[in-house]
Formats: structure tokens, C-alpha cells, sequence
């Protein structure tokens, strides 16, 4: 993905590192970046560095804007970057679906 902008900008090489690692689904968790020039994606990215931290293990903290900034600093595509999230917090979010379903039929009896 070319980022859209009205200048060239070329990623260095640990940002191309972490680029390459998530294209080739390397990276299947956020918290998987916590050792990957966090600072630099987050100084990048206008996030507070112990914010960003704090989100990689709770990605569903992550705002929009925020996982486009991310992605846009690693020119990749917003909708990886959303996949990769949506995918890490999808159980735990079925399961807290099921837990409100079984309290309101618990209600019920």
C-alpha cells in the first residue's frame, strides 16, 4: 500500500522488518510487536509510548484512528492491521456475548 500523501518517504529498515513480518502473517497477536521499535511506530504514530504498550495487550483499546496511524507508519493497509486486532480479540469477546446471553436466560427462570 502506498500511503497517501504528497511525498516520498522510504521506511527504514526496522519499520520494513515489521512490514514484512505482517504481510507474511508472522505476527498474529499486537502484543507480538512489543519488542519491534515500539517507540518508533508509536512516536510515528502520535501515540504516547506507555499508551501504545498498554494497547498491545489490550488491543480492542486501540481507537480507528489509531490502527490507521499505525499502519500508515508501516505503510500497510488499515485492514490488515484491523484483522490482525479483530481476530486477537474475537474469542474473548464471544465469549463475553455467550456469558449475557446465559444471564439474561438465568433472569428468565
Amino acid at each position: 500500500m502506498s500511503t497517501k500523501n504528497n511525498f516520498k518517504r522510504v521506511l527504514d529498515l526496522d519499520l520494513q522488518h515489521i512490514k514484512a513480518l505482517i504481510e507474511n502473517g508472522e505476527i498474529k497477536k499486537m502484543r507480538d510487536l512489543e519488542n519491534s521499535s515500539s517507540t518508533k511506530i508509536a512516536k510515528f504514530a502520535g501515540i504516547n509510548q506507555g499508551r501504545y504498550a498498554s494497547k498491545l495487550f489490550n488491543p480492542s483499546d486501540f481507537s480507528a484512528s489509531e490502527i490507521c496511524r499505525i499502519s500508515y507508519v508501516l505503510d500497510l493497509d488499515p485492514s490488515l492491521m484491523s484483522s490482525i486486532i479483530i481476530t486477537e480479540i474475537s474469542e474473548v469477546e464471544y465469549e463475553r456475548v455467550n456469558l449475557n446471553f446465559e444471564k439474561e436466560l438465568l433472569k428468565k427462570k
